[in-house]
């Protein structure tokens, strides 16, 4: 979908750092786990501090969240203000219906079916009847430990030696401020949210999608198989249904509340589906590289770089990265070299600090250097040299990612980096190079999915800075 220029929208949101800048050309392009991540996360932040939004609007820096507009081809991103904007933005929208107004003109004054009341009992008579169920209560005022105003929950229970659950049964589409308000507040007060479903639409409502978003692509459904399974095994039972990562569903499995894992914050689920399909993708590229480079290696071990090996990898890359043709053309211009043996050198330097990072001692791809200090000394003859002084920026910013940050303390290299910076045009994250290695190691060099993987406490170990970098510290250093 190509949205007008004369359209009143949202063309540029500034996120906080790691992410940037996400235009909505770019929203519009990520799949749905990518922009469901962002709404989620958008609702949390305004749902815990109001003052300090995670994106703004480019022109009037007014926080902004994604509304959703269902079409017949599906849900579509787009961004809006929130109600208290400044109205003479050029890109204000308009007003915007508040939840409450939106809540009451969906249920017409009557927030609780017969259906939903069935449901509620049910669920609540079936968790009693767990012999390790202690108390129950069902749209009881659960009264709050830390904040000043409690919940009421459809069911509330606490179960021994499993955890405290507030089941909430849905019906009916569910508002994204709600959603994320009550994931907030539960996960404050150590009480595990489940969200109930009586069945899965086909299409999911949007509310729907945000609540899956928020349980790591897991809904969990109390029908009627359920609640057979459930006066069987004298416990509740309710059908899990996983993402599978191609847009649908794997085949459901019953499963108890003592199968629900309840400690990963905010959500309650059985298998995080959202955080391992992100990082199979983030293999997924650099897997055919990492190929080539051992290849390369056997082949030609003095001058792997320019093994016929790194050919596929390199066309994928050119074809998948706007500009990257083009920068190949004008470094063979400017330099007489080769893009693509350029971008294996640079690439193996890379695999070499996330390897050695991930292993806790040196393990190198490129250069002879061993010992202790093999990594520093790498780094030192690498952007010492000319070939990579205008990669200086891009290296740094991925070792201080890292474990190895402390490298950067070491006055030869700090020295190094800052004659590099000072005498050469500088990469920066809008350089298809850059790009480049943004397609292969997105896990430090792309803002979006790093902050994604951080959000789910999911960032591998060699991407994971030294506790004293805070993430959101982690600008490109220019």
């Amino acid at each position: 979908m190509i949205v007008s220029r004369h359209q009143r929208t949202i063309l540029i949101a500034d996120f906080e750092l790691p992410r940037g800048e996400v235009t909505i050309e770019q929203m519009m392009a990520m799949p749905r786990a990518g922009w469901g991540h962002l709404r989620t996360q958008i609702n949390a932040r305004r749902r815990e501090d109001r003052s300090r939004p995670l994106a703004r609007c480019r022109i009037c820096e007014g926080g902004v969240f994604i509304r959703v507009q269902a079409t017949r081809d599906g849900h579509i991103p787009m961004y809006a203000h929130y109600p208290e904007a400044d109205r003479k933005c050029p890109w204000y929208e308009g007003n915007s219906l508040r939840p409450d107004d939106a809540r009451a003109a969906q249920y017409q004054g009557h927030q609780e079916s017969a259906l939903h009341r069935r449901l509620c009992s049910t669920i609540e008579q079936l968790v009693k009847a767990d012999p390790r169920c202690t108390h129950t209560a069902v749209n009881t005022y659960l009264r709050p430990e830390i904040h000043k105003r409690g919940r009421w929950p459809d069911v509330y229970a606490e179960l021994c030696d499993v955890g405290r659950f507030a089941l909430e049964v849905q019906l009916s589409k569910p508002f994204a401020p709600e959603i994320a308000a009550r994931h907030v507040h539960y996960d404050a007060e150590g009480v595990a949210l489940v969200w109930i479903f009586h069945s899965l639409e086909d299409p999911m409502p949007q509310g729907f999608h945000d609540v899956v978003a928020m349980q790591r692509g897991n809904a969990f459904v109390f029908d009627d198989e359920a609640e057979a399974a459930s006066i069987e095994r004298g416990a509740l039972v309710l059908k899990c249904f996983l993402e599978d990562c191609h847009g649908g569903w794997r085949e459901p499995r019953l499963i108890g509340l003592d199968e629900l894992k309840t400690g990963a914050g905010r959500s309650a689920f059985v298998e995080d589906c959202r955080s391992e399909a992100l990082k199979e993708r983030c293999k997924e590229h650099r897997s055919r590289w990492s190929d080539a480079m051992k290849k390369a290696g056997k082949e030609r071990p003095n001058s792997p770089e320019y093994s016929e090996h790194h050919e596929d990898g390199w066309a994928d890359m050119k074809a998948a990265v706007p500009g990257l043709w083009q920068w190949e053309m004008d470094f063979w211009a400017e330099r007489s070299h080769r893009a693509r043996a350029h971008t294996a050198v640079l690439y193996a330097i890379l695999c070499s600090i996330a390897h050695s990072a991930e292993a806790g001692h040196p393990i190198l791809h490129i250069t002879k250097f061993s010992g202790d200090s093999a990594v520093l000394s790498m780094l030192n003859s690498k952007l010492s040299g000319a070939d990579f002084k205008h990669s200086a920026s891009l290296i740094e910013t991925f070792v201080r990612a890292t474990p190895l940050s402390d490298l950067l303390e070491k006055p030869s290299l700090k020295r190094i980096i800052a004659e590099a910076q000072a005498t050469d045009v500088q990469v920066n994250e809008d350089h298809p190079l850059w790009r480049a290695m943004a397609r292969l190691f997105p896990e430090v060099l792309d803002g979006l999915v790093r902050a994604e993987l951080d959000d789910l406490g999911q960032l591998p170990c060699w991407a994971s800075p030294s506790p004293k970098v805070p993430i959101a510290d982690l600008a490109v250093a220019q």
